[in-house]
């Protein structure tokens, strides 16, 4: 049965919705509008509804949720380039807690990242006490403990943890996790993608946003640290993200090194 039904009355039967679908499972019947071929794989990623200038088209087979109007204007290239080139890791953060509604609206940005076909297997743990990140952060330390990094690296972290600094998350108000299915191919990708996605929405609230990379390395071998995490049984950790209020306003813009390109 196909997931397409198309309102005849208005469709302009301009082609676009069969010539964006990324699976080529649309096609013209003969009278021009568009249909689902019978051996089509449709991945569900709704660009034949989000491309429709009438609004003539719509797919069955999507999640029962409104779809969101696009923006109409978007900022200028300045804009955007100025606010991507202007974000720094922040590991200072005031004693401020990130929201739960705040959290809510960046978890939405982050799950309308592209994932590999569409899939969209990615799972979010969030950690939004400041007790509990510091569990998290134990942990992680438990294991670097035991894990036979080089003793004089060791020596510098136990001090620094001795002295109360918490090097590995950063005395963050709040942590979030992705995870994927452990057999998942794209997960780091998907992961990363998505991640990114929340990182600059967060960005864009006044949030400062570290990578946990401490944390994400730590949760691929220590099943304390999963289980801390309360990881679903058959995932694993893609990537985690500590995120806060930053202490501290970056005023410039520091140099990087050149471009490496290479044209073709």
């Amino acid at each position: 049965m196909s997931q397409i039904v198309v309102d005849k009355s208005t469709c302009l039967k301009d082609g676009a919705c069969v010539e964006v679908c990324p699976s080529m499972v649309l096609d013209f019947d003969e009278q021009g509008f568009p249909q689902e071929t019978a051996e089509g794989n449709c991945v569900l990623c709704g660009h034949c509804v989000a491309v429709c200038p009438t609004h003539s088209l719509t797919h069955t087979g999507l999640p029962d949720e409104p779809l969101l109007p696009a923006p109409k204007r978007l900022p200028s290239p300045a804009l955007i380039d100025g606010f991507l080139n202007s974000r720094r890791s922040v590991r200072v953060f005031k004693d401020r807690p990130v929201t739960r509604q705040t959290l809510e609206a960046l978890l939405d940005v982050a799950r309308r990242a592209p994932t590999a076909t569409n899939s969209q297997k990615l799972h979010w743990i969030v950690v939004a006490d400041k007790e509990k990140v510091h569990i998290l952060a134990a942990e992680t330390m438990n294991f670097l403990r035991i894990s036979g990094v080089n003793p004089a690296l060791l020596e510098r972290w136990e001090k620094s943890w001795k002295d109360g600094y918490d090097f590995i998350l950063r005395g963050a108000p709040a942590v979030v996790v992705v995870c994927a299915p452990e057999e998942y191919e794209w997960a780091k990708q998907d992961g990363a993608i998505a991640l990114t996605f929340l990182e600059l929405a967060a960005e864009a609230r006044g949030l400062g946003v570290c990578w946990a990379g401490f944390l994400t390395r730590v949760a691929a071998h220590h099943a304390p640290l999963r289980q801390a995490l309360s990881v679903p049984e058959g995932y694993a950790v893609s990537g985690a993200l500590m995120l806060g209020y930053g202490k501290y306003i970056y005023r410039r813009i520091p140099p990087r090194k050149p471009l490496s390109v290479q044209w073709l």
